[in-house]
């Protein structure tokens, strides 16, 4: 069994010699290693494959010449795997191994003329009774990923709240339903400017905040429905929205405006998003206890306000599994205690918003209750109970397509109900006010039904729209960066590094038909190798186009692009370690002013990890970078933002844009600013990580991402070629 890979070794040896390549010798020895520690598990499994054998033949022949019976029996994988019991011939075969093994062992013993031949079987006995223990280990998962603490989520979900703030605030109304480019902290300055990837993030925020409990599903519903209105308002280009536009007057920035590949494919990104997840809301229960998370994330926020500790602390949260009438009771108390602690202080105006918010969650909470399951308000259980309603009819998790039907079976359930109703006062008063409530909640549930889908109807027609065809550089095959309306044409330049924050523009546009597939391998593929690690380069240097795609796009373990993420943040924590400043670098703003007074914007990357000769870390650390990264490395992010927040870099809106260390290691300065596109993909990231990857399964449920998917499961190159290759070029410069 090992001849063949003995000889492998040897022509691998062989070739590597007479190519002169440096590292093939290694190369050819790990694969070495590799096919033997197969042939030892073909060793391993040989009994059992052997007892397998017998069992088909004397299967078939007993069935050909016997019994004449099951003849075409053929069972596939899949259904296998769905039957109800996991026990299958292979398993009990695999589970009488130790036997088979003792078995051998014993007849070995006595028909073997000498019985030490039994010390010689010994170790191939061995590993046949361990072939259960050997497959149990093979079943294992590649890594075992561990959930943050209940500390962490806390504190996570603490800071999602605060980023949810800035598009509560700021995305309504006012800005049309978009949500302004990024706001100062000095006079609460407000950017009235929104560019396609910060409208795509405000839609993909808003449904993070329902996951999150923030919002209910008809307050989505309606946000959506008002941006999308916006949207279609918005002058566009071949399904294109420009670069920059006006929140206020809805007209583009520019009188030249400019249309970005990169922009648009985020949109559509975020578009796909959407659809998705506005699709599954209709398939989900209307009412959730993520309402009620939210709202004890609202309530715990509220007490840190140190005015309101002393009289919101008595007021304790209802436990995590207190069924709906706890809290509908919790709630009054919850208001009474609200306004004695606004009544004894005059509030600072952020403590006095999220009293506002935290009583517009109750508010909404009892109004998707009254307006939409009227028959889960504690004030109808008597009755519900008289009719024989149990409690896990009645508030059982219930989408609002089912909502619906159940409305209705209860109208009827009610009236063959209503004799009985008529000898107790209380009772008939209690169903005739259910019976009249019952037809406004059926058209409710309606309405929202025909919302969502039209939401998703919206969005999957805005992303079809966007064509991507104009946008091909005809030579090489690959995106320009974008189309100036002025010169009608496009720009010289192109997006031709897959470590960019462009990868998901490029992948939308194979998965639209509008590149070929073949253009996804002329994406540059250029490694460098930085603080121990191997990865691919990028321009600048950042983990914004490193890690920013992974918000909707799935990284595959083992492949080129996981394998890049994880070295980027390994490289990120790396140089932050030698200047002893908290890690995560990327384009943001510095908190250096220009002549207006506002916040200078630039790319700050690792420059070792930079193609760009002008690459720059400043070192101006940005949190929303060590966000990305919660997927890549948890806790090494969660370490992060936590000395982050101790340092004190939080403000009203969560964590600042960023900490400027040019002028000071031991100190720097704040940046007191919160951008759109920073503070959106810091609220997916957490969502991501808190919730299973929902946004990468949203993005992923599309059936052209489906059909094109495979692209992403390029296999990582050798660490032995790729080392081999490094040798060729003179050492990187710092």
């Amino acid at each position: 069994m090992i001849l063949p890979t003995v000889i492998q070794l040897a022509f691998g040896i062989g070739h590597a010699l007479a190519s002169g390549e440096e590292g093939r010798s290694s190369d050819a020895i790990s694969g070495f290693w590799h096919a033997a520690l197969v042939a030892l598990l073909n060793l391993v499994f040989l009994p059992h494959q052997t007892l397998l054998a017998f069992d088909a033949i004397i299967r078939s022949l007993v069935r050909r010449f016997i019994t004449g019976e099951r003849l075409l029996e053929w069972e596939t994988a899949a259904q296998a795997e769905s039957k109800a019991t996991n026990t299958t011939t292979l398993d009990r075969y695999l589970a009488i191994m130790p036997l088979v093994a003792t078995g051998l062992a014993v007849l070995i013993w006595y028909i073997a003329p000498l019985h030490r031949a039994l010390y010689f079987a010994l170790p191939i006995l061995l590993l046949w009774s361990l072939a259960g223990v050997v497959t149990a280990w093979l079943n294992l998962p590649p890594r075992e990923w561990q959930p943050p603490s209940a500390a962490d989520e806390a504190f996570l979900l603490k800071h999602a709240l605060r980023i949810w703030r800035y598009f509560c605030q700021f995305g309504g109304e006012r800005h049309n339903y978009l949500i302004p480019d990024n706001v100062e902290e000095d006079g609460l300055y407000e950017a009235a400017r929104v560019s396609p990837t910060n409208i795509g993030l405000l839609l993909n925020a808003r449904q993070a905040a329902c996951e999150l409990g923030f919002l209910t599903t008809p307050e989505f519903a309606a946000l959506t429905s008002r941006s999308l209105a916006t949207i279609a308002r918005l002058e566009k280009y071949r399904g294109h929205l420009y670069n920059w536009y006006d929140t206020q007057t809805l007209q583009p920035l520019n009188a030249e405006p400019f249309v970005s590949s990169v922009d648009s494919g985020n949109l559509v990104a975020s578009l796909y998003t959407l659809h998705a997840g506005a699709q599954e809301l209709t398939r989900n229960p209307l009412f959730s206890p993520q309402l009620f998370h939210g709202l004890a994330a609202h309530w715990r926020l509220l007490r840190l306000q140190t005015e309101f500790t002393a009289s919101l602390t008595p007021i304790s949260l209802p436990g995590p599994s207190a069924p709906t009438e706890a809290w509908i009771e919790w709630m009054p108390l919850a208001e009474i205690a609200l306004k004695a602690a606004a009544d004894s202080v005059v509030p600072q105006p952020d403590s006095a918003w999220w009293i506002d918010e935290t009583r517009r969650r109750m508010t909404a909470i009892l109004d998707l209750l009254c307006e939409y399951l009227p028959w889960m308000l504690p004030a109808y259980r008597p009755l519900c109970e008289f009719i024989q309603l149990g409690p896990e009819e009645r508030n059982g998790p219930r989408s609002i397509e089912d909502a619906i039907l159940f409305a209705e079976i209860l109208d009827v359930r009610l009236v063959h109900a209503w004799d009985s109703l008529a000898p107790n006062p209380e009772l008939l008063a209690s169903g005739e006010k259910l019976r009249g409530s019952l037809p406004a909640a059926i058209h409710n549930l309606r309405n929202l039904v025909t919302d969502l889908r039209q939401i998703a109807k919206d969005a999957e027609r805005l992303a079809e729209d966007t064509e991507f065809a104009f946008l091909i550089d005809p030579r090489r095959q690959i995106l320009s960066i974008g189309y100036d309306m002025g010169k009608h044409q496009l720009h010289e330049a192109c997006y031709d590094m897959i470590a960019s924050e462009a990868r998901i523009a490029t992948f939308l546009a194979i998965t639209r038909g509008d590149l070929p597939q073949h253009s996804w391998a002329k994406l540059a593929r250029d490694h460098t190798y930085a603080y121990g690690h191997f990865l691919l380069s990028s321009w600048t240097g950042t983990m914004f186009e490193y890690l920013m795609p992974s918000i909707w796009m799935r990284s595959y373990h083992g492949t080129l692009i996981a394998r890049t993420e994880a070295s980027s943040v390994c490289v990120q924590r790396a140089f932050a370690r030698t200047l002893n400043i908290p890690w995560g670098i990327s384009e943001s703003a510095s908190a250096r002013k220009d002549d207006a007074g506002h916040y200078h914007y630039q790319a700050f990357g690792v420059p070792r990890i930079a193609l760009s000769a002008d690459a720059t870390a400043g070192p101006v650390v940005s949190p929303y970078s060590t966000f990305l990264a919660l997927g890549v490395d948890t806790c090494e992010a969660l370490r992060n933002l936590h000395r982050m927040a101790s340092a004190g870099w939080v403000g009203a809106y969560g964590f600042y844009e960023a900490a400027d260390y040019t002028g000071s290691l031991r100190k720097p300065a704040l940046a007191r600013e919160w951008m759109a596109h920073h503070q959106g993909m810091s609220l997916l990231a957490i969502l991501n990580l808190l919730h299973n990857h929902v946004v990468q399964r949203w993005f992923h449920a599309n059936p052209p991402i489906r059909a094109t998917e495979l692209l992403l499961h390029e296999i990582a190159e050798s660490k032995v070629v790729l080392r081999a290759r490094l040798k060729e070029f003179p050492p990187a410069q710092n």
